[in-house]
């Protein structure tokens, strides 16, 4: 029989608005690539990624959160942290959503959810997770980030807005579902006029559905291979 281990403390929190003098290996990549991205990230902004990444190393020698190893800066900067700067460079803004409000769905260790929040912190972020030990370390992350999101750990059919709710401005996943099944599942979190992101690979149809138009179809290359963002938008009213 297995016996639980127990999960991991909380980490010292680190001072804010910490100036580095000298960046991490992990904060460096990030930082190049995130220019290449046209992302200029704050030194506040780079503290909060290697405490990101301090926490994953941490969890992720109790728990499956990720399946790179936690001890590779490079792979861990490329195929986390700028896989997923690349989808928020791509996110509309703001005053182009029907409201201020995100879904990431299938969250997992918080990738996008987590730098969106970070990132674009006028949005209102829901992160969907149902798997009970990678929701408690989404909420670990948030006090130990400071960030504000919230944790939901449910299917995300039951966050499907009923008659006379409003649905999300964004919605947003890595790969947790088929391209098709995420879009179907998607045009149904986001309000009329809201936007549909899906991260996907390049040997990955594209989808399409009645009602959701594809927007935009950007590719890139993070140094974790070439991958596609597809942005669609829900045109029919609920």
């Amino acid at each position: 029989m297995s016996v639980a281990r127990p999960l991991p403390a909380p980490l010292e929190h680190a001072p804010p608005n910490v100036e580095f003098h000298r960046l991490t290996a992990l904060q460096d990549r990030v930082r190049r690539g995130a220019l290449a991205l046209s992302i200029s990230l704050s030194s506040n902004a780079l503290t909060k990624i290697e405490q990101y990444a301090q926490l994953l190393g941490l969890w992720g020698a109790k728990i499956n959160l990720t399946a790179i190893p936690l001890d590779d800066a490079e792979r861990v900067a490329t195929h986390h942290f700028l896989d997923c700067l690349a989808c928020v460079a791509q996110l509309p803004p703001t005053a182009e959503l029907p409201s201020p409000t995100l879904i990431d769905v299938g969250s997992g260790a918080g990738f996008p959810g987590v730098l969106c929040a970070l990132l674009r912190p006028e949005l209102q972020v829901t992160l969907v997770e149902r798997v009970g030990k990678k929701a408690a370390f989404l909420q670990a992350l948030r006090r130990e980030l400071g960030l504000s999101y919230a944790v939901e750990s449910c299917d995300a059919e039951r966050l499907v807005p009923g008659p006379g709710t409003a649905g999300y401005g964004l919605a947003v996943s890595r790969a947790a579902l088929p391209p098709p099944q995420w879009l179907a599942l998607a045009v149904r979190l986001v309000a009329p006029a809201g936007y549909v992101l899906s991260m996907t690979s390049m040997a990955e149809p594209t989808p399409t559905l009645p009602g959701a138009i594809l927007m935009a179809e950007h590719t890139y290359d993070v140094g974790a291979g070439s991958k596609r963002l597809l942005t669609w938008q829900r045109q029919t009213a609920r």
